[in-house]
């Protein structure tokens, strides 16, 4: 048995997946140079990940896609029983949009290109462990589309629409439409505050851990149609 890291309370606990040794070994410095992230381990296939995620419980899985010809997306349903409550963020080497919408698809919650600066990495796992989902905005349209194309649309359950407030489905419609908080406290004339309270108790209720899966279970609900118009 693995044993399990003893770590800061406060400290976001970090897991990589990838066959490239030197891409861990970088990644790694990167992380641990932030005193809230910490990696907690890392492996190289997906057999391996799943094993020691089950042990040390991360918070944040970074999987890449790519683990020796195989992809490792196969792999994030297991990884999701082995800690169903850690966020898995998807690694690729390219910037293709189809990736993106593949990884969303299987369950990711975020998704990071190499090409980027490693620099950026901790700034964006922050985010994902805040609750967000990490998408590039000209990705975000295709992701919703594929989502909103492959379910299919049911009444929406007697729960899920007394749940939710007239406010906070005003909320979830403009959440459609990617807006940030500033934008919805515009548009609804709130405070900043009053519209995260909102978009929290609109993730509660929608048992949803980021905006995105939000959107997407209120889409394949029926609860919102996309509009079409949307920029998400």
């Amino acid at each position: 048995m693995i044993p399990r890291m003893t770590t800061p309370h406060d400290q976001i606990l970090v897991f990589l997946v990838d066959d490239h040794q030197m891409w861990r070994q970088l990644l790694r410095l990167q992380l641990d140079m932030e005193s809230d992230l910490h990696v907690v381990g890392e492996a190289a296939d997906g057999p391996s990940a799943v094993e020691q995620v089950a042990e040390l419980a991360p918070d944040i899985v970074l999987l890449d896609l790519d683990l020796g010809g195989r992809s490792g997306l196969a792999y994030v349903g297991q990884l999701h029983e082995a800690a169903p409550s850690a966020r898995i963020v998807a690694l690729s080497g390219t910037d293709k949009v189809e990736d993106m919408v593949e990884a969303f698809r299987s369950g990711a919650v975020g998704f990071l290109s190499k090409q980027h600066p490693v620099e950026e990495f901790p700034s964006a796992l922050r985010s994902v462990q805040a609750g967000q989902s990490l998408l590039p905005a000209e990705a975000a349209s295709a992701v919703l589309t594929a989502f909103r194309e492959e379910a299919r649309p049911v009444a929406a359950s007697p729960i899920a629409t007394a749940g939710l407030s007239a406010r906070e489905l005003e909320v979830l419609n403009l959440l459609a439409r990617s807006m940030s908080n500033r934008e919805i406290a515009a548009e609804l004339f709130i405070s900043e505050n009053t519209v995260k309270n909102h978009v929290s108790n609109v993730l509660s209720k929608l048992e949803a851990r980021t905006r995105v899966e939000a959107v997407t279970s209120a889409l394949s609900t029926g609860l919102i149609d996309l509009p079409s118009d949307a920029d998400v």
